[in-house]
């Protein structure tokens, strides 16, 4: 059940990133066996320097500190080669100093003491508290945002309810199970598979519906680039996206704690009116 509305100038996008690779990324074979995905000068540098073109976290800090934007930052505490969160500990401590927020990407929500050792892995290369989370691949069952919200964790983003088009909920805000939760609006991967989008295409087609929707009373919404694909064809437009939306003085961008505090502020209000 969607949550009450916020004030009407809220014209809110929330910006985040999921961090899915070890630092060193997924190795040169998986990267050439994939090549028709970057340029052939990124292909180049694979192949002469060992180049981890999935390695995206500090040209998307580039990028949002020339446009005076910060953003959400899921690490997993684990990754697929068995190595820890810990490997990012110097990348993060730049990100949580200058403004960029660090949550969890969880591996397993099955109970509340697994997201809970989840969150204290990041919390432990942050050390500062963890508040919002999002489930990696987005893998959520019944039981998935009771058990986060029993963690300590404030907020989550793990819903999608549409993955084939921009649909009206994966907007705003809902409360779960004592947890907030903003939907997945945008993401970089569904917009280039089951949207069909091009590089070409990708910004206007963005830039034009999150207008529409602002326009049609929508208040909140997420978007999900990958740090992995800032150096895609493709996901290199998000440069351009930024850009195009920052031009745009009537959004406001924010972090996943941003949004959550507006959302508390809200619910707090119209409890005491």
């Amino acid at each position: 059940m969607k949550s009450p509305a916020l004030p009407l100038s809220t014209r809110a996008l929330i910006i985040t990133h999921d961090v899915d690779w070890p630092i060193w990324g997924p190795g040169a074979s998986h990267v050439l066996a994939r090549r028709e995905r970057f340029s052939p000068e990124v292909i180049r540098k694979v192949i002469d320097e060992d180049f981890n073109p999935y390695y995206g976290i500090p040209k998307i800090m580039e990028i949002e500190e020339k446009f005076a934007v910060r953003s959400t930052f899921f690490f997993r505490p684990k990754y697929d080669d068995g190595s820890e969160v810990s490997q990012y500990g110097k990348i993060i401590k730049v990100l949580t100093s200058h403004g960029w927020e660090v949550g969890l990407h969880a591996n397993n929500t099955a109970t509340p003491e697994e997201v809970n050792l989840e969150k204290e892995l990041i919390q432990k290369v942050t050390g500062k508290p963890i508040y919002g989370s999002r489930v990696h691949y987005l893998k959520v069952s019944e039981n998935t945002f009771s058990n986060i919200a029993q963690s300590g964790i404030k907020y989550d983003s793990s819903l999608t309810f549409d993955k084939e088009r921009i649909d009206l909920r994966n907007t705003g805000y809902l409360a779960k199970n004592g947890l907030i939760v903003f939907p997945v609006t945008f993401m970089d991967a569904y917009l280039f598979t089951y949207m069909g989008l091009t590089e070409e295409t990708v910004v206007p087609f963005t830039v034009t519906t999150i207008e529409k929707l602002f326009g049609s009373g929508v208040q909140i919404m997420t978007l999900l680039w990958h740090d992995n694909s800032i150096m895609m064809k493709g996901g290199q437009c998000y440069s351009e996206l930024i850009k195009q939306l920052t031009a745009n003085s009537t959004i406001t961008f924010l972090k996943g704690i941003d949004a959550f505090k507006l959302v508390q502020k809200q619910q707090t209000s119209l409890h005491l009116a």
